[in-house]
């Protein structure tokens, strides 16, 4: 969008007015002449007013003035009697002349007005959608350079010169915010200059009291506590005199619009770092006090059942050493879980994650997940619903057999001995659904959400051992492959987990294929 301000002059040149003046004077002499046999010569001034007044209108005071001028020998001589003569012996005439040169007169002048107003108007109008522009442009902006980027453009298209803003560093030193960003960026800025104005609060360089032989003018930057910054302009479309008498005022308008933008971003940015730090803390107490609680009982029983085997190993019989050991064994897997899980949460928060996406069959990855829980769930009826022959899926294997493993697990906790486990397979035309599905107490609805988040248990002090971290890294890495994971209550009792695998691509086609468990 071009500011009109800086649009060329709008009057026509000396030569427009000269012809328009010949052409209105030729044109409106003509048709009187041809209606000389009708109108009186009182009636052709009042058609020679009319001319008078477009050209009044359109171009303003001299054009006027001027075709008033040709007018009148052109009516002294056509139509005032006697025709064909300059002189006029009809003093009705001469005075409709004068006050003919006087409407002239009075015209442009109001027409002037009138184009001032309008030109006014359109300042304002241009302005204002200007000024709503760079407001819903900087709100849609976060990052500093954004926002600066954002400034300098409509600050050229406003004052039509090159600027940039300067801030100081983390030392206090002014520098660039950003590097050669725009086209339209300033280059080659003072920052000597640039220190000055930043420490003084005034406008100095390109013909000000201060550093007047500077190519450019510096001006502060001032936001809520003092001068934040300076912006250069190279005011190269409007004079120094002119700026500091009409346009210091618009250049604030759009100072405070970018500063305010700035501060908003900054102080959401500190804002978003305290959150992070409360966020970090809360985790940490929260890491510590799952991790500490779930470690004890544990830790406990190896010290125990080690302690035995030491001081009264000798009394005891071979089964009972290999209670103890078998003991200490669980116990210890069980420590080892827990920390995978921490560490493994850990890194699909980092965003280490990268997901090797191969094509597998369903079938590859619930069994691979049983195999593996195969000791855990040996007293544990399984039952699985499966189609034949279900389409390959795109996925990273050894990821999402870690979400079956979790959600097997988590069924097993929660679920009475001896009640099975149900394992189904749906297909669908875009992908397909596997759910897990125990016979447990179920989740409450207002938890359905809350059950994915780290470190949440529905009961605190459950006979079940856990950090709360099994269901969050299944979610974590369904998420990690664009996927999604939901929960539900089922009929007659239980929780039922759906993980929705959409079909990104078509399978390729494979003529013999051989299926094996993923260990």
């Amino acid at each position: 969008m071009k500011n009109p301000y800086f649009s060329k002059d709008t009057a026509e040149p000396l030569q427009a007015y000269l012809l328009w003046g010949i052409f209105i004077t030729l044109a409106l002499t003509s048709i009187s002449w041809l209606l000389r046999q009708v109108l009186t010569p009182s009636n052709i001034l009042l058609l020679y007013m009319l001319g008078v007044f477009f050209v009044a209108l359109r171009f303003g005071f001299w054009p006027s003035i001027f075709a008033t001028l040709t007018i009148i020998p052109a009516f002294a001589y056509f139509f005032a009697p006697p025709i064909f003569s300059l002189a006029i012996d009809d003093q009705e005439n001469l005075i409709g002349l004068l006050l003919l040169l006087s409407v002239a007169g009075v015209t442009s002048n109001l027409a002037k007005k009138i184009r001032h107003q309008a030109y006014m108007a359109e300042q304002r109008e241009w302005r204002a959608s200007v000024l709503y522009s760079l407001s819903k442009e900087l709100a849609e902006a976060s990052k500093e350079k954004e926002i600066i980027e954002i400034g300098v453009r409509y600050i050229y298209a406003e004052f039509g010169g090159q600027n940039t803003f300067i801030f100081p560093d983390e030392k206090g030193q002014l520098t660039y915010p950003i590097e050669a960003a725009l086209d339209i960026s300033l280059k080659g800025v003072n920052l000597g200059v640039a220190t000055w104005v930043f420490d003084h609060g005034e406008i100095a360089g390109n013909s000000a009291e201060s550093f007047p032989n500077e190519p450019a003018l510096y001006v502060p930057v001032n936001g809520v506590k003092g001068t934040i910054g300076v912006i250069a302009l190279g005011l190269e479309s409007i004079k120094i005199k002119d700026f500091l008498s009409e346009q210091k005022q618009l250049l604030d308008t759009y100072v405070y619009q970018i500063v305010h933008t700035l501060e908003r971003a900054q102080s959401a940015e500190v804002a978003k770092d305290a959150i992070l730090k409360m966020q970090s803390e809360t985790l940490r107490n929260s890491l510590l006090s799952s991790i500490s609680h779930d470690l004890r009982t544990p830790l406990a029983t190896i010290v125990g059942a080690a302690s035995t085997l030491e001081t009264d190993g000798a009394f005891l019989d071979e089964h009972s050493k290999r209670k103890l050991v078998t003991v200490i064994s669980e116990e210890a897997q069980r420590m080892s879980d827990l920390t995978i899980k921490i560490l493994e949460m850990a890194r699909l928060e980092g965003g280490e994650v990268v997901l090797n996406r191969q094509w597998y069959a369903p079938e590859e990855i619930v069994g691979s997940a049983l195999q593996r829980l195969d000791k855990k769930l040996k007293n544990r009826p399984i039952t699985i619903h499966m189609p034949d022959n279900l389409a390959l899926i795109q996925i990273d294997a050894v990821l999402l057999q870690q979400v079956m493993v979790n959600l097997l697990d988590n069924a097993d906790k929660y679920s009475p001995v001896g009640l099975p486990i149900d394992i189904s397979v749906v297909t669908m035309p875009l992908g397909l659904f596997i759910t897990i599905a125990d016979r447990g107490p179920g989740i409450p609805e207002q938890f359905h959400q809350k059950i994915f988040d780290k470190f949440f248990r529905v009961n605190d002090e459950c006979a079940q051992s856990g950090v709360g971290l099994g269901l969050s890294i299944c979610k974590a890495i369904i998420e990690a492959h664009g996927e999604e994971i939901r929960v539900s209550n089922r009929n007659g009792g239980g929780a039922l987990f759906q993980v929705y695998l959409p079909l990104l691509e078509l399978p390729p086609v494979i003529n013999e294929e051989v299926s094996e468990f993923i260990v």
